[in-house]
């Protein structure tokens, strides 16, 4: 068994720990849901976004030196560090810590840990090709274990906690192992931390700048506000809309989506070809069309064929924007301190796009009209994106008549 596990090719080894990781991540989510449910909360909605801020909170407040860290040290390391604060969060529900506070840790864990799944890629693969299958390779077996890990979560969530608890411990101890078969490739040893601050914010003017990396971080962050508003959303929409109160029922139907994002990485390679990455636009613009679509139905049928829906134009809109920001922030500014300004920009969209829900079902605003406003917002980013689209693809036409 142990010589099998040893057979495992790093990139390989990499795919595993992230599917691990995100398994646990997403069973976690539907764990405070059932949490927060069971403790009887006024305003059970409220509570979990509330949660779900705190931990974006951590990606806003360590951006600044959490890329830093990533390139002084070995990737590999920045991935255990990362499974080990999560798996911390969660063995803080066993002592009856506020659970804001245990997924704030979870939080932590999880910004620590991404600059070193996204860096180590540029360092595991070759070409642009290469990367581009490495990403759908990730970002594939990561929309899988949201899918399995949502259900998973569900199911646990609305029988027990214990078990729950244990079982995301057990899986983040397991992706900490797989972390082992990832080479240690040592980072710069010059990076001082305490320049790291500045260099951020010096790091982030650069990237925007830059009209494709510009393009990339806008375009991710409007899809991971989408995913993160959508998935709160619906635990208010679907008993409403669809009478489906149980939490099992309801993290089937939101993982649909996920099976949607699964299916866009084998897609993406086919539509979206080698140096033509913005191409992934037209399907974000879809993705938005099937939101709002999803919230105007009455039917489960019709519900579940247009998350699926979503997620597939999402997808498809997601990974060749990752490619082109991996790509052009390697050159820029390195490629773990570029993931640190996306996850900055990213989740402080986010944050804002949750604040911006909560503030509507204060002034309770019916859940559908809330969606509606979101999906205005989004609206925004989607128009200023359609006046960078002619730009980045004359960018991408003169490198290839320098080829």
């Amino acid at each position: 068994m142990l010589a099998l596990f040893r057979k495992i090719k790093p990139l390989n080894a990499v795919v595993w720990t992230q599917f691990l990781s995100a398994f646990a991540d997403n069973l976690n989510f539907f764990l405070i849901v059932g949490l927060v449910k069971r403790e009887g909360a006024a305003d059970p909605d409220g509570m979990v976004t509330y949660i779900q801020m705190a931990f974006l909170i951590a990606y806003v407040v360590l951006a600044p030196i959490v890329g830093a860290f990533a390139d002084k040290k070995a990737k590999s390391h920045v991935l255990l560090l990362g499974n080990i604060l999560k798996a911390t969060g969660i063995a803080l529900l066993l002592f009856g810590l506020p659970p804001a506070l245990c997924y704030f840790f979870v939080g932590v864990g999880a910004v620590v840990y991404s600059p070193g799944k996204y860096g180590i890629l540029s360092e595991l693969t070759k070409s642009e090709r290469e990367l581009l299958r490495a990403n759908a390779q990730v970002e594939g077996s990561t929309i899988l274990a949201i899918l399995l890990g949502t259900v998973a979560g569900g199911f646990l969530a609305a029988r027990s906690d214990l078990p729950a608890i244990l079982v995301c411990l057990f899986i983040y101890l397991l992706s900490l192992a797989m972390t082992f078969l990832v080479p240690a490739k040592s980072g710069n040893p010059d990076i001082r931390y305490r320049e790291a601050s500045g260099q951020f914010f010096r790091d982030t003017i650069k990237l925007f700048r830059s009209r494709r990396s510009r393009f990339s971080l806008i375009g991710t962050g409007a899809f991971w506000l989408t995913a993160s508003v959508l998935r709160i959303a619906l635990i208010a929409w679907l008993p409403l809309n669809l009478g489906i109160v149980d939490t099992d029922q309801q993290s089937m139907i939101i993982g649909v989506t996920a099976l949607g994002v699964v299916l866009s990485a084998w897609l993406t390679p086919k539509l979206v070809p080698e140096g033509k990455l913005y191409r992934g636009y037209f399907y974000g613009i879809a993705m938005v069309a099937a939101v709002m679509a999803a919230n105007f139905t009455n039917e489960l049928w019709l519900t579940v064929t247009l998350l699926f829906i979503t997620g597939i134009m999402g997808g498809i809109f997601l990974i060749p924007l990752n490619t082109m920001l991996q790509e052009e922030g390697k050159a820029l500014v390195g490629p773990g301190r570029t993931i640190a300004v996306q996850n900055f920009v990213e989740n402080s969209l986010t944050v804002v796009g949750l604040f911006l829900y909560l503030t509507l079902r204060k002034l309770e605003v019916p859940v559908n009209h809330s969606v509606v406003g979101i999906g205005a917002v989004l609206t925004l980013f989607f128009i200023y994106l359609a006046f960078q689209f002619g730009r980045i693809r004359e960018s991408y036409a003169l490198i290839r008549a320098k080829q």
